[in-house]
Order: C-alpha cells, then sequence, then structure tokens
C-alpha cells in the first residue's frame, strides 16, 4: 500500500512542470545564415528574435513588434523595416585601429570598455541597398535553443574592474584597457559576425 502511494506521488510531481520553466515565445520564423571574420558559419531557423533595450543588452531585452523595426538609411531614404525585410547584411570594421575606450563610474567597481566602428551594408528583398542604423545589441534565438549575439553600428569589449579605485590611485585601470583591446583584435579575427543571410 505505501509502495503504491508513493508511484502515485512520483507521478504526480513528474507532471508538475518546473516552477522557474518560462516557455520561450515565438516571434519570429526565418532561416539565418550568419558568418563570423574567422570563416565559421551559422545557420538555421530563427524563432525568436530580440534587441536590447540598451546597448549593451545588460538592462534586458525587448521583444515587441515596434522594438524589433530598425532605422536603415540611403541617399534617398530614411526608414524602418523589420528583419523580415532583410536579404543579406555585410559588417565591415571601418578602421581596426580606431578604437574607442572609455570607463563609466556609474558603476562600482567601475566599468570599462573598448569598441570599433561598424558599417553594414544591408540589401533588403526588394534590391533596395542601405546601410543600417542601428546602435542596439541583437539578439537571434534558433530552434536548437542556441543564441547568437551581435552589433551593426559598434562592436564592443566590456569588463568591469575587479578593484575600486581608492585615494591615490591612478583614475584609470591601463592594464584592462589594453586586455579589452587586445579581445577586440581577437574578435576581429574570429567572433565578430561579417555576414548575414536571410531567408
Amino acid at each position: 500500500m505505501h509502495l503504491l502511494i508513493l508511484a502515485l506521488s512520483l507521478a504526480a510531481f513528474a507532471q508538475e512542470p518546473a516552477a522557474d520553466a518560462t516557455p520561450v515565445v515565438s516571434n519570429a520564423s526565418l532561416k539565418l545564415s550568419l558568418t563570423a571574420a574567422d570563416g565559421t558559419t551559422k545557420s538555421g531557423h530563427v524563432t525568436r528574435i530580440e534587441r536590447g533595450e540598451d546597448i549593451y543588452g545588460d538592462k534586458g531585452w525587448l521583444d515587441d513588434e515596434k522594438a524589433l523595426k530598425f532605422y536603415v538609411e540611403s541617399d534617398k531614404e530614411y526608414k524602418k523595416i523589420t528583419w523580415n525585410d532583410v536579404k543579406k547584411v555585410t559588417i565591415k570594421v571601418l578602421d581596426s585601429k580606431d578604437m574607442s575606450c572609455v570607463y563609466s563610474s556609474d558603476f562600482t567597481p567601475w566599468m570599462y570598455e573598448c569598441s570599433v566602428k561598424l558599417s553594414s551594408a544591408l540589401t533588403t528583398k526588394d534590391g533596395k541597398r542601405y546601410i543600417a542604423d542601428s546602435g542596439h545589441k541583437w539578439r537571434f534565438v534558433f530552434d536548437d535553443g542556441s543564441e547568437s549575439e551581435l552589433w551593426l553600428k559598434r562592436h564592443y569589449a566590456r569588463q568591469q574592474d575587479d578593484k575600486q579605485v581608492e585615494l591615490g590611485d591612478d583614475l584609470e585601470n591601463s592594464d584592462l584597457y589594453e586586455m579589452l583591446q587586445e579581445r577586440l583584435r581577437k574578435d576581429m579575427k574570429s567572433s565578430l559576425t561579417v555576414s548575414i543571410g536571410v531567408q
């Protein structure tokens, strides 16, 4: 009798959904092919697109229809489109030696970042060509649950200092700047997305 009660209890427990499991809601359906600077590619069916609430995605991700539109510009027009309108994007670093580095004292310890400017030449499905004008980070979620994140206007490397600035210290951590610049140089040869194909 005790075994029967135990078996029924276990069966009921197994059927209960995990309390912290949040179902992923699909908001997209497109085939995406991403090519990185080192030539590796990731292709698959994207079921979800998100845009960072801030430039970095630190404050969370937006998935509503309005947030997923972004500006593109040409000599003749400046307008908003969606990823469904895109056929191809080619992303280039404008100048690999032109790195901009800053720190933010809004964080404790301070947050450091270095970045390089990107130019994202975009072709829409109707054959028109534009430059993408979106500074936010984008995230694509594939069928298998894997994710790819990228920027279209500026690529960043960020890290918070491991110690707080004390009286008498140098104001800025030059070693951390050098580390972030090295990370950017590595990204530009490896993981930075250089091409996006959309079907």
